[in-house]
């Protein structure tokens, strides 16, 4: 839906679903990094898409929407396919990478997903890559280059954990980016809901093999506490994510998602504030919190141009068509 003839209500609503999900991803860093003491990555995936896929499948089948499969062409079961295990390993290379770096980093790092998706459409879909968004990009390159200030020498090497932390967020991000634009043309075929709640049940049967679910009567309450949080964080950040795609402006909503490194800093700087003995924190100085928010704008930016682009171009063309009746 166009938000040019939207009604307020529906800018207010999707602000706010996207805003809920910007704040949902931006805690999900700081409560994974605890759980990972007591669970491996593997596992704790698998429970989020377990909780996440139960709670879809039950509300698809109650409202009769589920996905039908069997009558689909053959290549949109293989665009499903490769969009399934793409999130699954999104989702699992952004937890594993927390065994190596803090929530600060991974959440500045998957910055790049945004960087990536316009790259993406402008080589996929042709779409343009205007002079706006090539100041976004620089901004994202210059708000990372500022970010690791302090740890830049460290990186150029493999036997480094945050470089190879680093680099399994960089791989995050490149499979979120594939399943972004693979779901651009799953969309002509099913809703944002069906293809995760697909993506789910993917995921849970492919992971099982590899997962110790008994490991979660070894958690301590605390960490029991907070995978609980991380099951319910799945199920209503990609709820509020699918749903503010449906009433409000895609690049919009992105630009809002890009919020997310703002929050996982503030929530690790309120805990640090009460906790200061807290071990899972970069403590931030003022050159990596003005990297992070140069991040987010240059985010922002690459994500609302194609927006303001199409709205001026869609002007143009009405204001044609107007010239044209009038003659």
């Amino acid at each position: 839906m166009s938000s040019t003839g939207a009604a307020p209500q529906s800018n207010l609503k999707g602000f706010l679903l996207s805003l809920t999900a910007a704040v949902m991803w931006g805690m999900l860093p700081v409560a994974l990094k605890e759980v990972l003491s007591g669970m491996d990555a593997t596992t704790i995936v698998w429970y989020r898409f377990l909780v996440a896929g139960v709670v879809l499948w039950v509300w698809l089948a109650a409202t009769n929407q589920l996905p039908r499969l069997t009558s689909a062409p053959t290549l949109t079961k293989w665009f499903l396919l490769l969009a399934s295990a793409s999130l699954c390993a999104n989702y699992f290379f952004f937890s594993f990478s927390l065994n190596f770096v803090n929530g600060e980093t991974s959440e500045a790092v998957i910055q790049l997903s945004t960087l990536f998706l316009i790259l993406g459409g402008v080589v996929i879909y042709r779409e343009p890559f205007l002079a706006v968004q090539k100041l976004g990009t620089l901004l994202i390159v210059g708000g990372l280059l500022l970010f690791f200030n302090e740890r830049l020498f460290e990186l150029n090497s493999l036997e480094n954990e945050q470089t190879v932390g680093v680099l399994i967020v960089v791989a995050a991000a490149i499979t979120w980016t594939v399943y972004a634009l693979l779901q651009k043309q799953l969309l002509k075929s099913y809703t944002p809901v069906q293809i995760l709640s697909v993506i789910y049940a993917f995921s849970i049967a492919v992971l099982l093999p590899l997962v110790s679910p008994s490991l979660v009567f070894d958690l301590t309450p605390v960490q029991f506490s907070l995978l609980a949080f991380c099951c319910i964080n799945t199920v209503i950040a990609y709820g509020c994510f699918a749903e503010a795609m449906s009433c409000w402006d895609a690049s919009k909503v992105s630009a809002v998602l890009a919020l997310a490194p703002l929050f996982t800093i503030g929530s690790l700087k309120l805990t640090v504030f009460f906790l200061p003995d807290y071990a899972f924190s970069d403590r931030l100085g003022l050159l990596s919190i003005a990297g992070a928010v140069l991040l987010v704008i240059g985010s922002i930016l690459t994500a609302l141009v194609p927006w303001l682009y199409q709205r001026r171009l869609q002007r143009r063309i009405d204001a044609a068509a107007a010239v044209d009746s009038l003659r």
